[in-house]
């Protein structure tokens, strides 16, 4: 048994039956009254009532905690949710951009003949190579899908995106040097199919 209960079992051992249900009924009612509540200034019968106050009122707090606790897991499974469609709309919108990518690049192995041959693509020619291919994309996507290019083939001297400054006279472009280099298949789309070698 612990050490802090040892004064309560000398009360036990010293007081009759009487005299310690009397002590353990005090202690109890003055316990739920509250530290606030002093024994010489408030007797049984008020400290019981205080007792009774202070149990409801900490039932209303308890109540009112789970509620808060429920409203902030809706709002968890709402931010969750709301997670996982930008999730799903991220990767829609990667996809998307790796289709338009591999169409740009299929366009660059199919108009030019031979190791040597060269593409430039600024945002203009993109948007028209990609509704060509009947493929929707909004002007101010075009830098997303050059770069995405670059990305997908990962080798600069093949295909490389040129950022200019906006002072420059030369357009950002994708330049695609030996197309014949690009790789088989990039995002489902056959980058030679269909292109006659030089």
């Amino acid at each position: 048994m612990s050490d802090e209960y040892a004064e309560a079992r000398r009360a036990d051992e010293a007081l009759d039956e009487d005299g310690a249900n009397q002590m353990a009924f005090r202690k109890l009612i003055y316990g739920f009254a509250g530290d606030d509540v002093d024994p010489a200034e408030c007797g049984p019968v008020e400290a019981a009532e205080r007792a009774v106050d202070r149990v409801t009122t900490l039932e209303e707090e308890n109540e009112q905690l789970r509620q808060r606790v429920v409203e902030f897991r809706d709002q968890v499974n709402k931010m969750n949710r709301a997670a996982e469609f930008y999730q799903d709309v991220a990767r829609k919108t990667a996809a998307k951009r790796d289709r338009q990518a591999a169409i740009v690049l299929k366009h660059a192995a199919r108009v030019t003949s031979g190791a040597t041959g060269r593409e430039e693509y600024d945002g203009n020619r993109i948007q028209d190579v990609l509704e060509a291919a009947d493929v929707e994309i909004h002007r101010t996507n075009t830098y997303d899908v050059m770069e995405k290019a670059e990305e997908l083939v990962g080798d600069k001297n093949v295909c490389r995106f040129e950022k200019e400054p906006r002072s420059s006279s030369r357009n950002t472009r994708l330049i695609v040097k030996s197309p014949t280099e690009l790789p088989e298949s990039v995002a489902g789309v056959r980058i030679h199919e269909g292109v006659l070698s030089g």
